[in-house]
C-alpha cells in the first residue's frame, strides 16, 4: 500500500447503525465532547454519567434512529441520535430510563461532595419533571450530533445530519430541533449553515429547528 493510500485509510470514516455493542464508545464521545464540543474529562469524576443521560437513552429507546460515526479500526468517534416522537420519547425517558439510573446513582451528592458535575447530572435522573423538557409545534423531532476531533472537518457532521434528516423524513416527522450552548459559536455556524434556525433560548441553552418538508 502506498503512503497516500494508507493515508487515506487511516482517515476514512463510516456512519453505521448504532447497537448495544457501540454503547461505550458513544459515551465516551459524549464525555470528549461534553464542554460546548471541547474534552469533559476534567469536569467530571464519573467518565459515564454524561453519557448516561445524553447518548445511551437514545441507543436504548430509540434504536432505529441511532446511528455512530466509526473509524478505519472500528472504533466510535461520533455519533447522531434521534427521538421521531420527542414528547412520547420524553415520557418513556422518565418511566423507562430514570428508574435505571436511580439504581447506579442513588443518592444525589451532598453540598460538601459536590466538587464536579456530576452531581448537576444525577440530580437530573432524581426529576420526573417532564414538564422541564422543551416541545416546539411544527419541529416533534429531536436530535444529538458529536464528533470528535479527528472526524471534524472533513464533512461528516453534515453528512451525519442529512443521514438523520432523511431517516426522520421516511417515518413522517415534518420537522427536528436541537439544543445547543449559546457560547458554542463554532456548532451554531455549523447549524445554521445547514438551514436550521433559533426557535427559542435562555442563558444557558439555545433551541433551533428545521423543518423537513
Amino acid at each position: 500500500m502506498s503512503a497516500s493510500a494508507q493515508q487515506s485509510s487511516l482517515h476514512e470514516f463510516n456512519i453505521r447503525p448504532c447497537t448495544i455493542a457501540d454503547e461505550d464508545g458513544a459515551v465516551a464521545v459524549c464525555l470528549h465532547t461534553g464542554d460546548s464540543g471541547n474534552d469533559a474529562c476534567s469536569f467530571f469524576n464519573d467518565p459515564k454519567v454524561l453519557g448516561h443521560r445524553y447518548a445511551s437513552p437514545y441507543i436504548h429507546l430509540s434504536p432505529d434512529l441511532s446511528f455512530v460515526l466509526k473509524d478505519s479500526e472500528e472504533k466510535v468517534c461520533g455519533y447522531v441520535l434521534a427521538a421521531l416522537d420527542s414528547e412520547q420519547f420524553y415520557k418513556r425517558y422518565v418511566n423507562e430510563w430514570l428508574p435505571k439510573m436511580k439504581q447506579i446513582y442513588a443518592s444525589i451528592p451532598l453540598e460538601e461532595d459536590r466538587v464536579k458535575r456530576d452531581w448537576e447530572v444525577i440530580q437530573d435522573f432524581h426529576s420526573n419533571n417532564i414538564e422541564s423538557f422543551k416541545l416546539f409545534e411544527g419541529y416533534p423531532s429531536h436530535l444529538h450530533i458529536d464528533l470528535l476531533p479527528k472526524a471534524q472537518g472533513k464533512g461528516y457532521g453534515t453528512k451525519m445530519i442529512c443521514h438523520i434528516e432523511n431517516e426522520l423524513k421516511q417515518r413522517g416527522s415534518k420537522g427536528v430541533h436541537l439544543e445547543m450552548a449559546p457560547n458554542n459559536t463554532r456548532a451554531f455556524k455549523f447549524y445554521t449553515k445547514l438551514g436550521f434556525s433559533i426557535l427559542a433560548s435562555d442563558e444557558d441553552t439555545l433551541w433551533l429547528g428545521k423543518k423537513l418538508c
